[in-house]
């Protein structure tokens, strides 16, 4: 264990809460808060499960990464800007060639 990933692990005990959520239930309340962020992002949720949310992902990667991706398809939806399938799908496909010829 080097310095860097002894400090996250006692930063991580120091932010312990007596409540939390674990990656399971944290998904079941995934959406509500993402649509709650997309609809006044400039607020922090006062319902006890939400704000439990926050808590998760500072101290959970994966859900953070998974939250990361859910809230930046949500915002699209939202700004009307979510490109179609056949383009999502042609974008994927130059990508890869890309990798290949590579």
């Amino acid at each position: 264990m080097n310095r860097e990933q002894f400090l996250r692990w006692i930063d991580k005990i120091y932010t312990t809460r007596e409540e939390e959520i674990d990656c399971e239930r944290l998904k079941e309340l995934l959406p509500a808060y993402v649509d709650f962020e997309v609809a006044d992002s400039n607020q922090t949720p006062t319902d006890a499960p939400l704000a439990l949310v926050a808590v998760h992902l500072s101290q959970c990667p994966d859900c953070a990464e998974e939250h990361a991706a859910l809230l930046a398809v949500a915002r699209m939806v939202s700004e009307g800007t979510l490109p179609e399938p056949e383009a999502i799908v042609q974008e994927f496909e130059a990508t890869t060639d890309e990798e290949v010829v590579a």
